[in-house]
């Protein structure tokens, strides 16, 4: 199966985030949106997982997630991969003080490693994404609009557990399912 780490996000931030997403999409820029429903903070892309090691990696997320206490996370800010001059990426910041969710995801990239999972060897960096940019032409309007954004709150959460996420493609955009919650447990 295909599967991630994440985050899931409180209704209320999904609720800002999809009316954020609605605002840029009135841009026109040539942008994959998020569904709404599939707005997520990802602490590690596992790829393809096999069946066989599913259990494992839910016993491994159990493991990264013991002694680490539940712990606030803001939505604030926007901006772009690599950066907002030429984005690929169009995303909003999360920021959690102090640093728990880079420490989780660290601990996950390395341990995931075990069913299957690549390492990466990029800094982890908190994020939201909203969309993927389709061409990087165009864009000007966006960028501007996410520079206006700079420090703007979409609201605050209490992080207290961590999914294991199924993400099936399909032709009408992916379909996330969790496999497994697993409590906080500092």
């Amino acid at each position: 199966m295909r599967a991630f780490v994440a985050v899931e996000v409180a209704e209320p931030i999904r609720e800002a985030l999809s009316a954020l997403i609605a605002d840029l999409r009135r841009l026109d820029a040539p942008v994959k949106w998020v569904e709404a429903q599939n707005v997520h903070l990802t602490l590690k892309f596992l790829g393809s997982v096999p069946d066989t090691a599913v259990a494992r990696a839910v016993e491994i997320l159990r493991a990264c997630a013991g002694g680490i206490a539940p712990f606030s996370l803001e939505v604030n800010g926007a901006g772009g991969f690599p950066d907002l001059k030429r984005p690929r990426v169009v995303f909003v910041c999360a920021v959690d003080l102090p640093p728990v969710a880079a420490e989780l995801a660290q601990r996950l990239n390395e341990q995931m490693a075990e069913v299957g999972a690549e390492r990466d060897d990029r800094p982890y960096q908190n994020h939201i994404t909203l969309g993927r940019v389709r061409d990087p032409r165009h864009l000007a309007q966006l960028t501007q609009r996410l520079e206006s954004l700079q420090g703007k709150s979409f609201g605050s959460m209490q992080v207290a557990e961590l999914t294991l996420m199924e993400s099936k493609l399909t032709p009408a955009g992916p379909i996330y399912s969790p496999v497994e919650r697993v409590r906080l447990a500092g």
